[in-house]
């Protein structure tokens, strides 16, 4: 995990550390599965409350004009549900605020995805066969 950190500059891990609304910092995609990568993708995990779309947006926008070109910084509550349950599958968790709230929001994602799973797998092979 500390050879992680060293992706960001303290300033990032400090605002990230401040600002209470951050429950969890993780990073996923190719950087974290050893592929060639253009960029290291870096997903923010809000705390579980309600939030506007554009509030959500703000948040990802101030956090991307703290890091360099090269790191796409996503918020959580903003993903579609079958990239969620990948980055909780794949990602590596770099700072934690409260792991129970983390653990809670995991466990009600892969209860939503078991829910929509049949749709997005019957998707999935419907366009794999067109």
């Amino acid at each position: 995990m500390e050879a992680n950190r060293k992706i960001f500059d303290n300033d990032f891990l400090k605002k990230i550390k401040k600002d209470e609304e951050v429950l969890a910092v993780l990073l996923f995609g190719s950087y974290v599965k050893g592929g060639r990568s253009s960029d290291i993708d870096v997903c923010i995990v809000l705390m579980p409350e309600g939030y506007e779309n554009l509030s959500l947006s703000e948040k990802r926008l101030k956090y991307l004009s703290l890091v360099s070109n090269k790191i796409d910084i996503q918020i959580f509550q903003q993903l579609p549900l079958y990239v969620k349950i990948n980055i909780l599958k794949d990602g590596k968790e770099i700072f934690c605020r409260n792991e129970d709230l983390f653990y809670g929001l995991a466990f009600q994602t892969i209860k939503d995805f078991e829910s929509f799973k049949k749709y997005y797998y019957g998707y999935l092979e419907e366009i794999t066969h067109e």
